[in-house]
């Protein structure tokens, strides 16, 4: 219940006025909370979808729940981009000098509301995705204390990078399970 009343309150400081929370947000928390705030994030943006699946196919129930399924796997799939996304970012950050993966995931979970908010909707969600990515940028920048400049590189190489590392853990993962079914 904490994190969902917490979440209503940020939501509407990145929606009303963002610089104002940058520059007073100094709570400190661990890995979890912001991991947690950017999942809740991912799950209320797949909302529409799920319910406009669901809406649309309650005469047939097993389209309805494969309907659910997809907004469930959409969701997950945008928390996992958002977070090695973060990971990335973060990697460029700690070349800058800055610290705390903690941190850069709270600038990169926080202003996620706003980027991924209505991804469904064409045009609004570019500019949105834009503007998300701006406060992401401000976030990093007031949260590690580094210029703008570094920030706009961190958050521009995570997301111009995230896929390929996706694709390169993805890869090794497949490895280790491949191998683990053979005997020497």
């Amino acid at each position: 219940m904490k994190l969902t009343k917490q979440w209503r309150g940020v939501t509407g400081y990145m929606i009303k006025d963002p610089d104002a929370f940058f520059s007073n947000y100094a709570e400190s928390h661990g890995v979890g909370y912001p991991l947690a705030y950017m999942l809740l994030t991912c799950a209320v943006a797949m909302v529409p979808l799920g319910l406009l699946w669901v809406g649309g196919n309650l005469s047939t129930p097993s389209e309805a729940l494969l309907g659910a399924g997809v907004a469930v796997a959409f969701g997950l799939l945008l928390w996992v981009q958002a977070v090695v996304e973060a990971l990335v970012a973060h990697g460029v950050l700690y070349l800058f000098g800055a610290r705390g993966v903690a941190t850069t995931l709270e600038a990169y979970a926080f202003p996620l509301v706003v980027r991924f908010g209505l991804w469904w909707l064409p045009i609004v969600n570019l500019a949105l995705g834009i503007y998300g990515l701006y406060l992401q940028i401000k976030g990093l920048s007031a949260f590690h204390d580094v210029s703008g400049g570094k920030a706009a590189v961190a958050a521009i190489l995570g997301l111009v990078l995230y896929l390929p590392t996706v694709v390169v853990l993805a890869a090794i993962l497949g490895a280790f399970v491949l191998d683990m079914g053979t005997t020497v």
